[in-house]
């Protein structure tokens, strides 16, 4: 799950606000930009949670795959292996 955020991450990183839409003289360019700034500044807000979503998870993973491996160690110790015939 991990690294499929941190790919998530990359992707909403790649993302570019197209340059240069329109004539300088429109007043629609001047919107334009503000929004493609605001989509800008969000998906880079956006990617930053998700980096720090993607660190939590992985060392959750590995908490979990940790006391995974020390419980069955601590079975492995007091149980006797069943022999089948």
């Amino acid at each position: 799950m991990a690294t499929r955020w941190g790919a998530s991450v990359d992707e909403l990183s790649e993302t570019a606000s197209p340059a240069g839409l329109g004539l300088s003289c429109q007043a629609s360019t001047a919107a334009v930009n503000a929004a493609h700034a605001d989509i800008a500044a969000f998906t880079a807000a956006l990617a930053a949670r998700v980096s720090t979503r993607t660190t939590h998870v992985a060392e959750a993973g590995a908490g979990y795959i940790a006391n995974e491996t020390s419980s069955a160690n601590q079975l492995a110790a007091v149980a006797h292996p069943v022999i089948g015939v």
